[in-house]
């Protein structure tokens, strides 16, 4: 009897340890990615993606893919032409994130939270531009990973050459001006399968 005791013991013992370096997938239904666009100079528009994929790995490493035909503006027309001619979402399907988060943050105890500023390499339309992220991370008392922006990071059109796409929206929609530089913010929630 005490030799089954004993090899539950290990048997649990190894499935916790399994589970501390599973992989974290992103929970899209709970996760949210927003950005901010000024046309003719005084008029913000907020905007999401209703798409997003992503884990965190053992490591550390985080990706994240955005679906770029799952750009959200609450007027269709708008959603199309931003898809074919600001994304070109035939060429450039998604955007992409990476990054590296610390041990100590993936160690996190349940029930706490940190402030903690990371460097993410965002690919988008082609070309890769590293950005400084403040974030608040935490462990939620269920055990999920929540990271979220503290202060918006600003994509800038020229970074990625969207620039020529910008320019054929504001003729589209016969705007003056379409600011070039966009506040983006997010919060991703991550769980263990």
């Amino acid at each position: 009897m005490r030799i089954l005791g004993l090899l539950f013991l290990s048997i649990s013992i190894n499935a916790l340890s399994f589970s501390a370096v599973a992989d974290w997938q992103l929970n899209n239904e709970r996760s949210k990615l927003n950005f901010i666009s000024v046309k003719n100079e005084h008029i913000s528009e907020s905007h999401s993606f209703t798409m997003l994929n992503g884990s965190i790995d053992n490591s550390g490493a985080v990706t994240v893919s955005v679906d770029l035909k799952t750009v959200e503006t609450l007027i269709t027309i708008r959603n199309e032409r931003m898809q074919e001619h600001l994304f070109n979402t035939d060429k450039n399907p998604t955007a992409s994130l990476s990054a590296q988060l610390s041990q100590e943050i993936l160690k996190m105890p349940k029930g706490s939270t940190k402030q903690v500023e990371i460097d993410a390499q965002i690919s988008l339309n082609g070309k890769s531009q590293t950005y400084p992220l403040v974030l608040r991370v935490g462990r939620t008392t269920k055990g999920t990973f929540v990271a979220t922006t503290l202060k918006p990071f600003i994509i800038n059109a020229m970074s990625h050459d969207l620039v020529p796409g910008v320019d054929m929206l504001k003729q589209l929609a016969g705007l003056n001006s379409i600011t070039l530089s966009v506040p983006v913010t997010f919060s991703v929630v991550f769980g263990q399968k």
